[in-house]
């Protein structure tokens, strides 16, 4: 998974979607990706809002609501990979698939990556093949581990 996911973010890509059953896992491999390399990667909930990975207690206002996080995101003027979860129902409405074309029609050279966790994602039809999508392994071992 990891090597897919480093050609995805190096890649041109602006959306992509992360199968996964263990988000807090992968968002701590990229809490470790930000703290070592530097790059701005951010995390959104509906409860939270968009903050930096390193700095969870500091949140960036009035972004709870995913069309309000993917308008900061498509303003920004800056680097940033940003994980969000707990997206799927917001999905099917017309302003969050606007904010997202507006973020994959950017022609600015401001590298910046939505990346959605979760499980059983259902992309609506004007967005398929705009976006990478990436199957993270969570099948058990026969010992347990992961």
């Amino acid at each position: 998974m990891m090597e897919s996911l480093h050609k995805v973010i190096d890649s041109e890509f602006r959306l992509a979607v992360l199968e996964t059953h263990e988000p807090d896992r992968v968002v701590e491999a990229f809490k470790r990706l930000t703290l070592t390399t530097g790059r701005a990667v951010y995390g959104w909930s509906p409860n939270d809002g968009l903050y930096r990975l390193g700095t969870e207690r500091i949140f960036i206002p009035h972004t709870r609501s995913f069309t309000d996080a993917l308008g900061y995101i498509a303003a920004s003027r800056h680097y940033g990979i940003y994980l969000v979860r707990d997206f799927q129902n917001a999905l099917d409405k017309p302003s969050v698939q606007r904010a997202l074309q507006r973020i994959l029609a950017k022609d600015d050279d401001v590298r910046r990556l939505v990346l959605m966790l979760g499980s059983d994602v259902t992309i609506p039809e004007e967005l398929r093949g705009q976006l990478a999508r990436i199957r993270h392994n969570t099948a058990r071992r026969a010992n347990g581990d992961s």
